[in-house]
């Protein structure tokens, strides 16, 4: 088919369709083929209606061909390995960055459930890596209160106690990786690459390794599973490059078990394609923006513990000639 061929030629100005663009928009055109097989219809009419498509939401809007008169709306939805593939292309496409440090501010979330109701603390918890001066973290308590309005009823119900008695949070700079190559820069950045590099550094049986503040506990030992529960530091806690952590969405996403999920809502309230592993009551998240591949939270649902949902809210991340503290701090 020649259709994106006639566009080019006609409307030059018109920026080239990305990828799953020009793919959902051949399979819709091929389909009304098939469909249509004693119609034939003139390439102007199937250009006309490959420039008109628009890409919103995770959907593919295009005049109706085939319709009775060719004005009716249909819409298909993005597969969300597509969605997944197109925020990691453009996450690859970016600069790796420059500075003097590399910094990561993040949020930590948690949810604790009392026997009468559930507290939400939150913790501001800043990295800083240098190749010079090593890293240093920042902490500072943000919040703790009740964490909807019936909890907070409940909670003066029992005589408003102190709800600050488990407010350290693990965080800082952890990794259990143990990675030969230094700096974190030099990880490759294409998926196979990149797997087998994690694969060589795997230890059997070396499941404490991974901490249980985040998704530990619920996995098994297993190569695969490793890769996925050393994931959040090799995403929260290591310099890595824009291209290395869109190879490592790849690796993840191939992972058994792991499912790719559209339209997954953050604990703040974003909307992304989210990486999934498990299911209610122990499901754990790794959620992406959608048009920059950047990482938005990393989360999970506990269970069978004090603690009922954990979270890290993703705030900034990348190199920054900003200056880091002279020393980690704590509050």
């Amino acid at each position: 088919m020649k259709e994106f061929q006639l566009i080019d030629e006609v409307m030059p100005q018109v920026p080239p369709a990305d990828y799953a663009t020009m793919m959902a928009a051949r399979a819709r055109m091929l389909g009304g083929a098939r469909r249509q097989r004693r119609r034939v219809w003139p390439k102007v009419v199937l250009a006309a209606a490959a420039v008109s498509m628009v890409i919103t939401g995770g959907f593919v809007a295009a005049p109706l061909v085939g319709g009775s008169d060719g004005s009716g709306i249909q819409t298909a939805a993005v597969p969300p390995d597509a969605v997944l593939a197109a925020a990691a292309d453009r996450l690859a496409a970016q600069p790796p960055g420059t500075g003097a440090w590399w910094r990561r501010d993040m949020t930590q979330v948690e949810w604790t459930r009392t026997p009468a109701y559930t507290v939400e603390r939150r913790r501001r918890d800043v990295l800083w890596l240098s190749r010079e001066h090593g890293a240093r973290t920042q902490q500072a308590q943000i919040s703790a209160k009740p964490r909807t309005p019936a909890d907070e009823q409940a909670w003066r119900n029992a005589g408003s106690p102190d709800l600050c008695d488990r407010c350290e949070m693990v965080g800082g700079y952890f990794t259990p990786l143990k990675l030969t190559v230094s700096p974190a820069v030099e990880l490759p950045a294409e998926p196979q690459a990149l797997k087998a590099k994690l694969l060589s550094v795997y230890v059997p049986q070396n499941d404490k390794d991974i901490p249980e503040a985040i998704w530990g506990a619920s996995l098994k030992d297993t190569p695969e599973t490793w890769i996925w529960g050393a994931s959040p530091w090799l995403l929260l806690n290591a310099e890595t490059t824009p291209a290395t952590r869109a190879a490592l969405y790849r690796v993840l996403a191939d992972l058994p078990g792991v499912r790719v999920e559209d339209n997954v809502i953050d604990i703040d309230g974003r909307t992304g394609i989210a990486l999934t592993y498990g299911k209610a009551p122990t499901r754990e998240q790794i959620i992406i923006d959608r048009d920059s591949g950047e990482l938005l939270a990393i989360q999970k649902e506990l269970s069978g513990t004090g603690a009922t949902f954990a979270a890290y809210v993703v705030k900034r991340l990348g190199w920054t000639d900003d200056p880091a503290p002279a020393q980690s701090s704590f509050s």
